[in-house]
């Protein structure tokens, strides 16, 4: 595993993040997704400096049209500032559970 990766995935693992589950390279819709919070339906991809933007792009939209929400990170991030990439996925998290509740409600 890349060290971002480790990083990032040392901070997710063992329900750190307010308490939700994440999966590391799990599969999705034929796809592996670098990490994903099923219960949220949440997505975290870090990208690396030689991916290729339009293709991340066409993936992102796939996946949000799928229902999925998505943070992407790049690696220099994570590891020059994980507790801010860690604060930016609770957000996220709290957003989307936020807007669940309400479409159940």
């Amino acid at each position: 595993m890349p060290a971002p990766d480790m990083a990032l995935w040392q901070c997710l693992r063992n329900r750190q993040v307010e308490g939700w589950k994440f999966r590391r390279r799990a599969p999705l819709d034929g796809k592996i997704v670098d990490f994903l919070c099923p219960e949220a339906r949440l997505i975290v991809e870090i990208t690396g400096a030689g991916q290729h933007r339009k293709r991340l792009a066409t993936r992102d939209e796939e996946l949000a049209q799928a229902g999925y929400g998505l943070v992407r990170v790049t690696g220099q991030t994570v590891l020059s500032d994980p507790d801010g990439v860690v604060a930016q996925i609770a957000s996220v998290l709290r957003a989307r559970c936020q807007t669940t509740q309400k479409r159940q409600a």
